[in-house]
């Protein structure tokens, strides 16, 4: 490795574009999941396929939610740190002279942000 970093700032501004339309949607799937769809499992009765029925709704439909959060929180996340580093290197020298350290550093929140829950599924 050369040691030097070049950011392309157009690819990142058209990233950053890409991503605020994905955040739009992951937050319209959260405020489908949290309204219209908010855990009211299907009246089966009280047998007992009914009752693990609604139990399963219930629950797939937790993970459902938490996957949308994480992946809300990942997008946020890089949202941000792409603008931190179209903002930090603007410029052709301030581009010229980033080291990787410096952008993985900014792109640290989006690991962060993936991470699922404690004792929560790791798939998004």
């Amino acid at each position: 490795m050369t040691g030097r970093t070049t950011v392309d700032v157009l690819s990142l501004e058209d990233f950053h574009q890409r991503l605020e339309r994905r955040l739009s949607e992951a937050e319209a799937v959260l405020k489908k999941l949290n309204t219209e769809m908010q855990c009211r499992p299907p009246a089966l009765g009280t047998f007992t396929d009914a009752t693990a029925n609604a139990r399963r709704y219930s629950e797939t439909y937790a993970s459902y939610v938490d996957h949308a959060e994480r992946l809300h929180r990942a997008i946020v996340a890089a949202k941000k740190a792409t603008h931190t580093i179209m903002t930090n290197y603007r410029t052709a020298e301030a581009r010229n002279a980033a080291a990787a350290g410096d952008i993985i550093a900014a792109l640290s929140g989006v690991s962060e942000a993936m991470k699922p829950a404690k004792g929560a599924d790791p798939r998004v």
